[in-house]
């Protein structure tokens, strides 16, 4: 996912995601950064006699200043101004965990009284529900060092383990719950770590009320940059990113039976001798529109295709060469064949593997982090849930093509192949 600098305080449109977005993910790891974190919310005035009360305050604090760090790290790096945003719609804050509106709204409203930040950058679109109330706040320099020496990890506690984008209140689905915390339970034994950071908890995110669209985990990990998360460690190993390529499509490739490539290949996008002079960028941009937008009959750049410097014209161009090539892509259909109904199954055929391996492997969509020294194995074990999963829903079983990545190395790709 790409990150764009926030520029203007202005009410004018801008790229909607921001380096970091507050949400409440983290708490306090030891006794020492406990009392530190209590020491901060007594002179901010929120320190109260209510433990659950203070428990919310600790974790949205902890979340704060665990999300400014990384925020720091990526400014840094990448330059721009430490903007993150703070979502106002309540709907954003009671979905998630026990944390809710009235105590986010409050712990703003008083980082800013003492100067801990202060409001740049107005709503243009929200993360949440598209309508317009993530806000930008400038962090002052002096907050950094108030992390200093803290550790923080994954709260299991407060946070929810399911919501929906489609419901504006807690989501209670049993079933959905415990497995969720069966996997937060196992990854606990081995956080991924980053620095003092300890993470395993993650939370199922649906786009329907009734909990059959999308479906992805969402861990602290996930908003993290692939820079950073490849310097993790699980139980003080180094990990590695394995990665399919060109999941959806794939998944639509075995789901209809049309697949463009022979038996082996190496990647779904990139077909060699079938689309001279548009490059591999372009086909994917304008695959993976069509696959969110649910048809294949796109007449106006998205935005993904012109970030990928596509035109009008140049759409044409390629829809014309690609269709015949892709003819998966018209099995598309809004609302019922999209990215939404494949992520589905991408989520369920990653859960699978985790549960059956019983090794902490955290999931990033359609990417697992492990240890470095058993990624290739992890991949190899992917392509065989994969052709598992395929069999049982009674689609073309196809070994997906997958990239391992690792801190300071060369990517590493394993071809995917049909399975006859």
């Amino acid at each position: 996912m790409t990150r764009a600098k926030l520029v203007s305080s202005k009410a004018v449109p801008f790229h909607p995601e921001f380096g970091e977005v507050v949400s409440p993910i983290m708490e306090p790891a030891t006794v020492d950064s406990k009392a530190a974190i209590d020491k901060l919310l007594f002179d901010l005035g929120y320190l109260v006699g209510r433990p659950t009360t203070n428990a919310k305050y600790r974790m949205l604090l902890s979340s704060f200043l665990c999300q400014a760090q990384r925020l720091a790290d990526r400014v840094k790096r990448k330059g721009g101004d430490m903007i993150i945003g703070w979502p106002h719609d309540e709907a954003y804050w009671r979905v998630r965990s026990q944390v809710g509106y009235k105590i986010a709204k409050q712990l703003r409203e008083a980082l800013i009284t003492h100067g801990w930040m202060q409001h740049k950058v107005n709503a243009s679109i929200n993360l949440h529900e598209q309508l317009g109330s993530c806000h930008g706040y400038l962090i002052a320099d002096s907050v950094l060092s108030l992390a200093d020496d803290l550790s923080f990890q994954s709260n299991e506690s407060l946070i929810y383990a399911t919501k929906s984008s489609a419901k504006k209140t807690k989501v209670v689905d049993r079933a959905i719950d415990k497995r969720t915390k069966a996997f937060w339970a196992l990854w606990k034994t081995a956080p991924l770590t980053f620095g003092d950071q300890q993470m395993w908890t993650a939370h199922r995110s649906f786009s329907d009320a009734e909990l059959t669209k999308g479906g992805r985990l969402y861990g602290p990990w996930t908003s993290m940059r692939k820079e950073d998360r490849l310097k993790c460690t699980i139980d003080g190993k180094p990990v590695a990113e394995v990665d399919v390529s060109g999941m959806y499509l794939t998944l639509l490739c075995s789901i209809t039976g049309h697949v463009p490539f022979t038996k082996a290949f190496d990647d779904p996008y990139q077909l060699p001798h079938k689309f001279d002079g548009i490059d591999r960028l372009e086909v994917k941009a304008v695959i993976n529109s069509a696959i969110g937008g649910g048809t294949w009959r796109q007449y106006k750049p998205t935005k993904m295709m012109t970030d990928a410097g596509i035109t009008q014209e140049r759409l044409i161009e390629i829809r014309k060469a690609i269709i015949p090539t892709y003819g998966c892509l018209k099995a598309l259909k809004k609302g019922e064949m999209y990215s939404e109904t494949l992520a589905i199954h991408e989520t369920e055929i990653m859960m699978r593997l985790v549960e059956r391996l019983q090794r902490p492997i955290f999931i990033l969509h359609d990417c697992l982090i492990c240890q470095q020294n058993i990624a290739l194995d992890v991949g190899k074990e992917l392509q065989r849930e994969y052709v598992s999963y395929s069999l049982e829903q009674g689609w073309m079983p196809i070994e997906p093509a997958f990239s391992i990545e690792m801190d300071g190395k060369e990517k590493h790709l394993v071809s995917g192949s049909i399975v006859l």
